[in-house]
């Protein structure tokens, strides 16, 4: 596809951007240069993909091959490379010599100056100690990539053979294209334990004793024919991108669900790029994945953006080749009205109980009315979908083709939602049976596992076995030994430990109501949809002690009406102002606000209908907190709803409100809901709440949010009316209509 400049131009309106913000994004300098060289049609674009599960011994793995096949489908059908320009290898070509053969001829022997490349790997990464007779990087550690032939049996521990990390990079120096992207989804350093939390690492548990002699040989060739070439060796670097998946001294890890396991970085990435349609920077999405992680992993993994010497504007140096966003896509048509499905866009918290009946619509411009499929059996991220029959779409000859994207249209969660808890390893079975057989009376927990299974919420286990000392809350008094909680990524939840010496009963019993807050927040969080929603909600997150005072926006990626031209006023300038100019240099692994910082959201309405909403948190010390809008009798339509282009501050000045960041480290998630219609038994049941006003806006701390949680459940349940014969009985699911609810969500350090 040629870029010429109307092209360019009709892109932009299409995602939204403004003819003013282009305007201004024309005048960037580094966007120019951009615009010039997306004008000039790219030959080529070529990916060699490496994900390896089996290693032939018990340190195998599982989401790696899943990763490789992510990243195919997002680069087919979102960045338009031809499926014959990209090599997967995922089975016994993925050895050593394989993968550096496979990176010589298919990317280095066929890509030309301004061709885009794409290297990732998935599997195991481990440290090799070094040979500093061989002048490598570091004379003493070097970082390795291990191949599918990489373990070798020792009289000892197990050592490798791998392909090391600076072979890599060499290889890259060697690409006549400076546009390379390597994604790295694997970790070098070992945290002393296999699972994180719930999480299974990537860092193989020994250290390789030494290169190989080949891969010595292969890397003085390579230097070789670059000297002859006059290229430059710089230690570390590539004329691209390197994404890695984990910071020196973290774990990479994969998470494991109900019927499909994955590397959490592959996820949320690929997630992120399915679904995004403005333009995005590299170092942009790498923030909006760290930010994705955080409340799975905390600060023990996060993605890491390698500096080099030229960085691209876009991820991938691409623009997506279809602006339309999407959850999902058709892989095989098995007759008219069923399909074989993909579900690619969807957030991970959501995934493991999107359920069955949810209903998702084609995208295709050459249909003459919208056709709709429904979800009717799911093995992971595979599914089977049949036809929406309607009077329009039956005379339709064959509606559906493979390659069709799919966006979400009708979301169903079961109501019997529990929680899952996993029991640490480390516990004795005695520890084991009595926690079991104290979960067993709770109805909030639906199921106890062994850590390590698919499917955990948290883990119960003991403070001196999980978190590195680099990870502590020197705030907290709590007892080395006590029992206590864990999320499912191996993160401390604030305020659950006990005292060293407590039966495990007991604590089992005084965790209740830390287990349902942790409910609480599981409904929420089932609730995103920034990618999906038609509701057009956007928010901006300001710090008043700071400046610039802008953290963070979010707004819904679709709307449902474009009847409505949004533009923005003074009020709304926060939305609409000139981005940040912003270098790998500049950026923070996570948005960074001290202790005790005061917060104003700006909240948006671009829809043409009013929109009804609502603030719910988790705070750095595991408090559920809410502001709640004035919501009474007495109160006019326009005070409790945002009126169509209104924006409005929360909390507002003039009410005495602050809303203030926690006083001790940590980090925290604020969820903003807004729908189409009141939230009525939501504020019902906050009606009971001691301390509740229903005249004026209130902030509240709210001790058992797990009935406002359900609360807020039925109510976007209620206002979706769909007719049964479309998703069959209710009782057992919560409906939700894309049209009718947005649910955007902000993650930020405390410091």
């Amino acid at each position: 596809m040629e870029w010429d400049r109307r092209t360019f131009l009709k892109t932009l309106l299409t995602w939204g951007v403004s003819q003013a913000g282009i305007e201004w994004f024309l005048r960037e300098p580094k966007i120019q240069h951009y615009y010039q060289t997306l004008a000039t049609p790219t030959p080529r674009k070529l990916a060699l993909l490496v994900g390896i599960n089996d290693y032939n011994n018990h340190f195998n793995l599982q989401g790696c091959v899943t990763d490789v096949e992510r990243q195919q489908e997002l680069l087919v059908h979102r960045f338009g490379f031809a499926n014959g320009d990209i090599l997967t290898l995922t089975g016994g070509q993925a050895t050593r010599e394989g993968i550096e053969r496979a990176f010589t001829e298919h990317l280095i022997q066929q890509a030309k100056p301004g061709d885009v490349v794409l290297f990732h790997f998935s599997g195991y990464g481990n440290y090799v100690k070094g040979d500093p007779n061989q002048g490598s990087i570091s004379p003493t550690q070097q970082r390795g990539l291990v191949p599918k032939d990489g373990i070798l049996s020792t009289k000892n521990n197990p050592t490798t053979n791998d392909l090391l990390e600076e072979t890599l990079l060499l290889l890259g120096r060697s690409l006549e294209t400076d546009k390379l992207t390597m994604v790295l989804d694997t970790s070098y350093h070992y945290g002393g334990q296999e699972l994180q939390g719930n999480l299974h690492g990537r860092t193989f548990p020994f250290e390789g004793q030494q290169p190989s002699p080949e891969e010595i040989d292969f890397q003085s060739q390579l230097k070789e024919q670059l000297k002859a070439k006059n290229i430059k060796i710089k230690p570390s670097q590539i004329p691209g991108t390197l994404l890695k998946a984990a910071q020196d001294q973290q774990v990479a890890t994969e998470i494991t669900g109900n019927g499909f396991s994955v590397g959490l970085f592959t996820y949320v990435l690929t997630q992120y790029l399915w679904q995004v349609t403005p333009n995005r920077k590299v170092i942009v999405a790498s923030e909006r994945t760290s930010e994705d992680m955080l409340p799975i992993r905390g600060k023990q993994q996060q993605p890491k953006v390698q500096p080099q010497d030229k960085q691209p504007l876009f991820t991938y140096y691409l623009l997506p080749t279809n602006s339309q966003g999407a959850e999902g896509i058709i892989t095989e048509v098995e007759d008219k009205t069923t399909a074989t499905i993909k579900l690619t866009g969807l957030p991970i918290s959501v995934l493991q109980h999107y359920g069955l009946n949810s209903c998702l619509r084609i995208v295709d411009q050459q249909l003459s009315s919208p056709i709709t499929v429904q979800l009717r059996s799911r093995d992971g991220l595979t599914g089977k979908v049949r036809l929406v029959q309607t009077s329009e779409n039956q005379t339709e000859t064959s509606p559906l083709k493979k390659g069709q994207l799919l966006q979400e249209s009708l979301r169903l969660i079961p109501k019997t939602l529990g929680i899952t808890v996993a029991l640490d390893r480390n516990l004795q079975r005695i520890e084991r049976v009595d926690a079991t057989s104290a979960f067993s009376s709770m109805k909030m927990v639906s199921s106890v596992i062994t850590a390590g299974e698919p499917g955990a919420d948290c883990v119960l286990g003991r403070k001196q076995a999980t978190l590195p000392p680099e990870d502590e809350d020197s705030s907290e008094s709590e007892t080395i030994g006590g029992y206590g909680l864990f999320l499912v990524g191996g993160v401390r939840v604030p305020n659950t430990f006990g005292q060293s010496g407590e039966a495990i009963k007991s604590a089992v019993e005084r965790l209740q109501p830390a287990l349902r807050k942790l409910l609480a927040v599981k409904w929420w969080r089932l609730t995103l949809n920034e990618g999906s929603s038609l509701l057009g909600l956007g928010a901006s997150l300001e710090n008043l002690d700071q400046d610039p005072s802008l953290v963070l926006q979010r707004q819904a990626l679709r709307q449902i009406s474009s009847k409505t031209s949004f533009s923005p006023s003074s009020e709304t300038e926060t939305l609409a102002h000139k981005p940040p100019s912003l270098t790998v240099s500049d950026l923070k692994d996570l948005p960074q606000l001290p202790q005790g910082s005061r917060l104003q959201y700006h909240l948006t309405n671009r829809s043409d209908r009013p929109i009804y909403y609502l603030i719910l948190g988790v705070d750095a010390s595991g408090q559920t907190i809410a502001y709640l809008p004035p919501y009474g009798k007495n109160q006019t339509q326009e005070k409790v709803s945002l009126s169509p282009g209104e924006t409005r501050v929360v909390p507002a000045s003039s009410r005495g409100l602050n809303w203030t960041v926690a006083s001790n480290p940590g980090w925290e998630q604020i969820i903003i809901i807004g729908s189409q219609y009141p939230f009525e038994k939501t504020f019902e049941t906050l009606g009971h709440l001691p301390g509740f006003k229903s005249d004026h806006g209130q902030i509240l701390t709210l001790n058992d949010p797990l009935k406002v949680s359900q609360s807020i459940l039925e109510d976007l349940d209620r206002v979706s009316a769909v007719s049964s014969d479309l998703v069959g009985t209710t009782t057992d699911s919560y409906v939700l209509d894309v049209s009718t609810w947005a649910t955007l969500t902000f993650v930020y350090q405390v410091i």
